[in-house]
């Protein structure tokens, strides 16, 4: 199997689009269609960029050997109490879509308590870092 065949097979797997991805990334769906279609590859900033959308990674991608995505996410939740870490295990589990849902979800939740925060006390900075 080859970049492009992991590519659509991933792509497949997260029950994502092609056009998603290339928005994501920047990148004209034209391009995007190029990669897929085996005439070019994405440079490897935009390789990483993908592979993370993924939640995957570029050496996968191009060589098909699975690296340890968990020493990336230990590096990542270090410090983070246990009820954090289990948030992240499960957001990583999410399909790209449900991912971008629960962050939809949790910035209205953010706007309606700053909001709140406003009208119980109209001279609270809601920009300060909350506990």
């Amino acid at each position: 199997m080859d970049f492009w065949t992991r590519l659509k097979e991933e792509i497949k797997a997260k029950n994502t689009t092609q056009e998603w991805i290339a928005r994501k990334v920047g990148v004209p769906f034209g391009t995007f269609r190029k990669w897929l279609n085996r005439k070019t590859y994405p440079n490897i900033q935009i390789g990483h960029e993908i592979a993370e959308l993924l939640g995957t990674s570029v050496e996968y991608l191009l060589t098909g050997v699975k690296v340890r995505v968990e020493t990336k996410i230990e590096a990542e939740t270090e410090g983070l109490s246990d009820v954090e870490q289990q948030l992240m295990r499960a957001y990583r589990k999410l399909s790209i879509a449900d991912k971008e849902n629960v962050m939809l979800a949790v910035n209205a939740w953010i706007g309606k308590r700053r909001y709140k925060l406003l009208e119980q006390s109209p001279d609270v900075d809601i920009n300060e870092e909350e506990s």
